[in-house]
């Protein structure tokens, strides 16, 4: 059986980012200075990241993370949930933060929302850049066929007009439900 849809049962929405991070695991003393690394994603509830070497689930962690918009690194402490070998080599290592601090969960949250904001804007753009170009090359048929350039395709020149003009409300219709949901 295939299931279509399920239900997300994450707390966090995750962020898809590559930001640098420094790792330690907790009363390791081998690596005072801790490992660099990378973010493959990040939530307001922990963080995917990779590693060259396995942790073990449990293992708590002095995390420092370099993200863009805020001015200093994220530091906070994290429980390894998971770590799982990469067939490229290294592991995906999945943490939950332990004691982040208000101002870089907001911080998170608001990149988070911003960037779907952007994305769901940018999809609304193309949709309505496509019933611009389907209206043009219906407008060109419409006027084709009234001048006799080309017979009638499937509707007379009138059909084409009204396609012309629901397409084009279709896409000022989303233009405005753009321009609305950014202010």
């Amino acid at each position: 059986m295939t299931i279509l849809f399920s239900k997300n049962k994450r707390r966090f929405l995750r962020l898809t980012a590559y930001h640098l991070l420094k790792y330690k695991v907790c009363g390791d003393e081998k690596n005072k200075e801790g490992v660099l690394s990378f973010v493959r994603n990040i939530s307001a509830g922990g963080v995917l990241f990779h590693s060259a070497e396995y942790i073990k689930p449990k293992s708590v962690l002095e995390l420092n993370i370099n993200f863009p918009s805020s001015p200093d690194a994220i530091k906070v402490n994290a429980r390894v949930l998971r770590s799982k070998s990469m067939k490229i080599g290294g592991f995906d290592v999945a943490v939950e933060f332990l004691d982040l601090k208000d101002d870089y969960k907001n911080t998170i949250n608001k990149r988070i929302a911003n960037t779907f904001d952007k994305t769901r804007e940018g999809v609304m753009k193309f949709v309505a850049s496509i019933f611009i170009f389907l209206g043009v090359i219906a407008g060109i048929i419409a006027v084709s066929i009234k001048f006799n350039l080309i017979p009638a395709i499937f509707f007379s020149a009138i059909v084409w007009l009204n396609i012309v003009n629901t397409l084009l409300l279709f896409s000022m219709a989303i233009s405005l439900i753009t321009i609305r949901t950014n202010n």
